[in-house]
């Protein structure tokens, strides 16, 4: 039988104190909000666990869950959106979201802090908001490769086609999606270089895809690119790059010397969806590559691979198990194909996904990697955390389930992931590190207000590379438009 170890009744009275203010404060502000496109969240949540946080109550959700176990967390929101019936041509929106988290220590921050302006299908948007890159089920994907919403969103400028905008030549058969942004990120320690240390370092992202097609057959196909940058001047004086050259080495991937600028990281995207009317088959694959082998891609057994099956139409039966979604993924790290150069450091470095040979940080923001969470930090993992890596494992084989489905007017979740872990090629894992994660979570309606939902989790991992872990989460979440 699990024994929890909850919180102790004083640091839940602080944390709840902390809660009741700041929803207090929101009501209040609320009862005065007369704009229809101004909405609201607000959530408070419990948990207990018998270790570390479980995989699948932290991962992908956008750094706010602490990973000590126990814990009180609450999440406060406050949006404009776009008018989707309004047929001006500018509009404008904003988001604030905050957390308050209360375990070991309390911790204030925003994820969600930005303003945006769209004219026509094109947006310029100023500030952190959470965001992923890729094709993939959100819902219940193990994580897009690249960017999965597993870190906290950090502060940027982005210039968009948010979503995809049909092309009128083509006679909307083809529609158009796109994003360029630059953001700021925090210092790493740098592991060779003339410094030890950067004070901060930048993010840069661009992405384009294309959808052909109609309502029943939809074909995407599409590439995003990104990479972590700064300091060039200082880490390599020798080079001679100033931030304007190493700018651009970085967005065009040129080589300085025989070296990549920067730590690169993106996948080639491929999708087919089909529709009818009660049905949807959803395909996706996501090819890595990293340092410039996108012009030559070698390490094709490397990516995510997906299917989702999802019933389009559903007559609730309140006593009735109804069926609604069905996702199965495989996720393959293990080649790393670029791990024997072919044409020297200009083209193929060494594949190391995710770690990076200049910067400590790697492919992490505030300790949580920004791409998948299957590639997870040295610090969450069992043994001690590297000292000159991001993650001691980044090679693995997955396996992933996932399941949504409504039972008594309650809608249920279900995930589950098997993985192989074989650590690094530097550094492997004798033998193979085998281990299970699996989530099950309940939300029901109820009757407190308009859009009010409680709802519990139970979450464990089972294996050699986390913790063996059991937790209970329970929560209350509202949400809705201020009129």
């Amino acid at each position: 039988m699990f024994r929890f170890r909850f919180l102790q009744i004083r640091r839940l009275t602080l944390s709840m104190r902390i809660h009741i203010i700041i929803a207090w404060f929101l009501s209040g502000s609320f009862a005065f909000a007369q704009d229809s496109t101004l909405t609201f969240r607000a959530s408070l949540l419990l948990a207990g666990a018998t270790d570390q946080t479980p995989f699948w109550l932290h991962a992908n959700q956008n750094g706010t869950v602490p990973m000590d176990g126990n814990f009180a967390s609450g999440r406060w929101g406050i949006y404009k959106i776009y008018n989707p019936n309004n047929p001006r041509l500018f509009q404008v929106s904003s988001g604030a979201e905050l957390i308050t988290n209360y375990s070991t220590t309390g911790k204030l921050f925003f994820t969600d802090l930005f303003v945006a302006a769209k004219l026509g299908p094109v947006e310029l948007m100023a500030g952190q908001q959470k965001n992923i890159s890729g094709i993939v089920d959100t819902l219940l994907t193990s994580g897009s490769m690249s960017i999965s919403g597993n870190a906290r969103p950090f502060p940027r400028v982005q210039i968009s086609i948010p979503e995809f905008y049909p092309l009128a030549f083509t006679n909307n058969f083809v529609s158009l999606k796109a994003s360029y942004s630059d953001g700021l990120l925090r210092g790493s320690d740098i592991l060779y270089g003339s410094i030890k240390h950067v004070d901060r370092t930048y993010f840069h992202q661009k992405s384009l895809y294309l959808r052909f097609g109609n309502r029943n057959l939809y074909i995407y196909g599409g590439v995003n690119h990104q990479a972590i940058w700064g300091g060039e001047d200082k880490i390599a004086p020798i080079d001679n790059l100033n931030m304007l050259d190493a700018y651009w080495h970085t967005i065009t991937g040129k080589a300085s010397n025989l070296k990549r600028i920067g730590n690169h990281f993106g996948t080639i995207d491929l999708a087919g969806e089909w529709n009818n009317e009660k049905w949807s088959v959803f395909l996706y694959r996501q090819n890595i590559y990293e340092t410039g082998s996108v012009y030559k891609i070698i390490n094709l057994t490397d990516g995510l691979n997906g299917i989702r099956i999802k019933k389009l139409k559903t007559v609730l039966k309140p006593k009735k198990f109804i069926f609604q979604s069905l996702l199965f993924e495989f996720v393959n790290t293990e080649d790393q194909g670029n791990a024997t150069p072919v044409f020297g450091l200009s083209i193929f470095e060494k594949g190391n996904y995710f770690n990076h040979y200049i910067y400590r940080n790697g492919w992490s923001y505030l300790g949580r990697g920004i791409g998948t969470p299957l590639i997870p930090g040295a610090e969450i993992t069992r043994g001690s955390a590297s000292e000159t890596s991001f993650t001691e494992n980044n090679r693995s084989m997955v396996f992933h389930a996932g399941l949504t489905a409504s039972w008594f007017n309650t809608n249920l979740l279900f995930k589950a992931t098997y993985s192989r872990n074989m650590g690094t090629f530097i550094y492997p894992y004798n033998p193979s590190r085998h281990q299970a994660s699996i989530l099950i979570n309940a939300e029901r309606k109820v009757n407190l207000g308009k859009s009010t939902l409680v709802f519990g989790s139970v979450a464990c991992d089972i294996g050699k590379l986390y913790p063996n872990a059991t937790s209970l989460l329970l929560g209350i979440r509202k949400s809705g438009f201020l009129n």
